[in-house]
């Protein structure tokens, strides 16, 4: 299967190469030069990796060193995907080189912290939470590049290009996009005489194929995991509550689509693989079997995940039996999202743009990202591209081994598409679930993730709650938030 991906995806990409995706010009280098974007008269394009690679970097002679931080680098031996598209920014832009910082490492943001304290904060870095990287002053804000590149920056997700954005100036790059929604095992929905749930299904027909999959008497559950459906359910039925009902500002935990969120995953609980008996797992995988082996051996039939785990969906080493994705009731979905950001300190902010934009955005970083991917049976590219590049698109999904996905894709502005707010929302880690109660539960201080998975399983009661856990989730929020504030207003 990786092979006839493989081959599949060179030649996508090597049709991409020919047609020319990107921006043609007259090899003029603009203010804000696109990495990619063709500026060779003959149309340009990606070859074979070592080649040339599509060239429309600065043309000046001066030489530049970047430094670039990011924990995805593993050895130089491993030469993995992205020493491989640093690698090929180089041939492509001379004048440019890339040094990755070493000395960023073990706890991320401490080490960043360490860098900006003595002047040496590398010029690219990737970030697990912006926030931290905005509210420190450590992100360069981004407007006036955006504007420069507007025409490949206008086809990321409208969710994607809010979530980078405080107080309307942006401050952080995309680097990798995945959806995220659910997935069905269709041969269980089969064996059950119960029809495969298609991408645009509804909340009551989900609820429908649950009460008729689950059998517990035969070891099978009608879903793997439940714990993160309290996140998305609220947008389901408030479009203004986004991820854990964050609205961009604060969240509402309080409110009536969250209380029933949690009482929806509450009754979800009981169709789960967590609920079934020891006995009853015994029946098929094992009492000791957690919900991931119970779903690899097909013993359950639907669960939340996101397309980076397509690949091993097809490859032969896992799942055997047939796998779709459908996303969220209603055509919904979430994004998945990673973020770098350029330093504020950087002498060279508009190589440092080139370099972001070649490796990680827009539709040159994908057809090169799918062609080294292709040459390379060491290699697989999961993410979805961050582009609406029609071309660069088709390339991509004629070869993607999970059906649904591509539709979801196509529709994720029109139906509906939320951001997963670990990364971008101020104070999220606190609000879902590191952040101090004040609440003594089994003799400690209980945490605000505690308190919930105990309303989940039913142990409390989340009306008893609500409000409290809303309070103290904004209070974090606005912590952050501040800092935030003071620094982009």
């Amino acid at each position: 299967m990786k092979r006839k991906l493989l081959a599949v995806l060179l030649t996508a990409a090597m049709a991409l190469s020919v047609a020319g995706c990107g921006n043609p010009g007259s090899g003029e280098s603009s203010s804000t030069p696109d990495s990619v974007s063709n500026s060779n008269e003959d149309g340009g394009g990606v070859s074979e990796p070592g080649s040339d690679v599509a060239d429309n970097g600065s043309n000046g002679d001066e030489q530049v060193t970047l430094r670039f931080a990011s924990w995805a680098l593993g050895t130089a031996e491993e030469n993995n995907l992205e020493r491989q598209m640093i690698a090929a920014f180089e041939d492509s832009h001379p004048n440019i080189k890339i040094e990755i910082a070493e000395e960023i490492t073990g706890d991320w943001n401490e080490a960043l912290a360490t860098a900006a304290t003595g002047g040496s904060l590398p010029d690219v870095c990737i970030i697990a939470g912006l926030p931290t990287a905005v509210s420190n002053g450590w992100a360069l804000e981004l407007n006036d590049l955006i504007a420069a590149d507007s025409a490949d920056w206008s086809m990321l997700p409208q969710s994607m290009k809010d979530s980078v954005t405080y107080n309307g100036k942006s401050f952080g790059i995309p680097t990798s996009m995945h959806l995220a929604g659910l997935f069905i095992n269709t041969e269980m929905f089969e064996e059950m005489n119960v029809t495969p749930l298609k991408y645009g299904y509804t909340w009551d027909e989900l609820m429908d194929a649950v009460e008729k999959l689950h059998n517990p008497s035969n070891g099978k559950a009608a879903l793997k995991y439940v714990n993160d459906f309290v996140n998305f359910l609220p947008y389901l039925w408030d479009e203004n509550q986004g991820w854990y009902t964050y609205d961009g500002t604060q969240v509402h935990l309080d409110s009536a689509e969250f209380i029933r969120a949690v009482k929806e995953t509450q009754n979800l609980v009981g169709y789960s693989w967590a609920g079934l008996s020891e006995d009853q797992k015994s029946l098929t995988a094992g009492a000791e079997a957690g919900d991931y082996d119970a779903w690899l051996q097909g013993h359950t039939a639907i669960w939340y995940d996101a397309s980076y785990c397509c690949g091993g969906y097809t490859d032969g080493t896992g799942i055997t039996y047939n796998v779709e994705y459908i996303g969220l009731p209603d055509g919904k979905n979430v994004i998945i999202p990673d973020y770098a950001f350029i330093s504020s300190a950087t002498k060279h902010p508009q190589e440092a743009w080139e370099f972001a934009k070649f490796m990680f955005w827009g539709p040159e970083a994908a057809k090169n990202r799918m062609a080294i991917d292709a040459a390379d049976d060491s290699i697989t590219w999961t993410a979805m591209p961050l582009t609406a590049d029609e071309a660069t698109l088709k390339g991509y999904f004629d070869a993607f081994p999970v059906e649904g996905v591509r539709e979801a894709y196509e529709n994720m502005d029109a139906n509906g598409t939320i951001v997963e707010a670990y990364k971008f929302a101020p104070g999220y880690s606190n609000a879902r679930w590191n952040g101090p109660t004040g609440i003594e539960l089994d003799g400690e201080e209980a945490t605000m993730a505690k308190i919930l998975d105990k309303c989940i399983l039913g142990e409390l009661s989340i009306d008893d709650y609500a409000s409290q856990l809303n309070t103290l989730a904004n209070g974090f929020i606005s912590s952050e938030r501040q800092a935030i504030d003071a620094l982009t207003k």
